[in-house]
């Protein structure tokens, strides 16, 4: 597992470009300090650092993390193989059917598919997302482009932000970002095929993925600004309000991981007046993501430890009680919300509860929680800071090779 650390890969591939560790951190503007205990083992790496330390050393975040995981070897994870036939239906978006003898569905059909990929992607089973969504993504394309009629195109165009949606989050959530900067070219497409303003709300939400990737920090701010005031130019209205509550939240992560924890918790608190205007957590669809009071809570959370406060995350974590409504709806985001928290707790040398908060994120959102860096990179951590066996952690480490995506 130490050979996984993303400290041990910054490292050589500082060596192998001659630049000393001083020099790395000036460039990087992080601490001399903080870099040496990554280096060492001793400290996880953020998504910021990985952005800025990835800009110097001249890679992308991805060749740190190591991401896609378990491709190789004598058991990779199913879903590797399923991403070349995802590509290749995303690659078909301006092309006609394949099967000019296949006769069209109804456009009201593919609202039914829609609901059940939506469906998959709150439960975060994204192996299964994979397998199902080429045909419907190469169907989709075809006839939104075989139509005449703009009420066949609204509806073949929602169907299609919500197919985009879990293909965004299959191909992001398993370290495919080449994929997952594709698929946000075509939201930003399919948005413009509708004259939903929400939908370019969505649309620049999604956008921000790639920029946060790799550090475009003031970027992603000034484009969810800017779409807030289109999405909502005043009038308060409460499906607008549903998107706008979203996009807040979105800023308010950006500001976090930009080190500005003021400008991201006003974010926060103009999602929680929308939120409580509101007073309802809605589901994960494509219109309006997830928002609602209990999200709100988890972005305090999430935002603190953007920033790398840990104290103050977990002392809004102790002020925060999910719903239940949250584990089994929208089980993805409680699950990020406690990897959130394993990475709060190992800075402040609270071990067991690192590992607990991986298992709960293990047992609500199994695929997620295998494929994101932030479980890689703590359970590491906590291999090396456990000198005696520990069980559990043996257990889950084990989990984490290659094999099956599920629990």
């Amino acid at each position: 597992m130490d050979d996984e650390l993303i400290g041990k890969r910054i490292k050589q591939l500082r060596h192998a470009r001659g630049v000393t560790q001083v020099s790395l951190a000036q460039e990087a503007k992080i601490s001399l300090s903080l870099l040496r205990k990554i280096e060492q083992g001793d400290r996880d790496v953020s998504q910021p650092v990985a952005a800025t330390v990835a800009r110097v050393l001249r890679v992308d975040a991805s060749t740190l993390t190591g991401q896609p995981y378990d491709r190789e070897g004598s058991s990779p994870d199913r879903i590797h193989k399923l991403i070349p036939d995802l590509r290749r239906a995303l690659n078909r978006w301006d092309l006609p059917t394949a099967d000019p003898d296949l006769p069209a569905r109804p456009a009201g059909e593919l609202t039914r598919d829609a609901r059940n990929i939506a469906e998959q992607l709150q439960q975060g089973h994204n192996t299964q997302l994979a397998e199902i969504l080429p045909p419907l993504l190469t169907e989709a394309f075809a006839m939104v482009h075989a139509t005449d009629d703009q009420r066949d195109r609204d509806i073949i165009a929602d169907a299609l932000l919500t197919y985009a949606h879990a293909a965004h989050t299959v191909a992001h959530q398993t370290g495919y970002e080449d994929l997952a900067a594709n698929v946000e070219d075509r939201i930003q497409w399919i948005a413009g095929l509708t004259d939903n303003p929400a939908a370019d709300g969505f649309a620049a939400w999604m956008r921000t993925t790639s920029l946060m990737r790799d550090g475009l920090y003031d970027g992603a701010l000034w484009l969810l600004d800017t779409v807030r005031a289109a999405v909502d130019p005043g009038g308060r209205d409460d499906d607008a309000l549903l998107t706008v509550g979203s996009l807040h939240l979105r800023s308010s992560l950006i500001a976090g991981r930009a080190g500005d924890l003021d400008t991201a918790m006003d974010h926060v608190e103009e999602a929680h007046g929308i939120a409580t205007h509101l007073n309802t957590d809605t589901d994960n669809d494509w219109s309006h993501l997830a928002f609602g009071p209990s999200n709100v809570a988890i972005y305090r959370v999430a935002c603190a430890v953007e920033s790398g406060d840990g104290p103050r995350a977990l002392a809004v974590a102790d002020r925060t009680r999910l719903p239940s409504h949250m584990v089994t709806r929208l089980p993805t985001r409680v699950a990020h919300h406690n990897l959130d928290l394993a990475r709060a707790y190992f800075w402040q040398g609270m071990h067991d509860k690192a590992l607990d908060s991986l298992l709960t994120a293990r047992r609500t959102a199994a695929q997620q929680t295998r494929h994101h860096p932030t479980t890689r990179e703590v359970t590491n951590l906590l291999v090396r800071a456990h000198r005696r066996g520990n069980e559990p952690l043996a257990r889950f480490t084990a989990w984490l090779g290659p094999g099956d995506d599920d629990w």
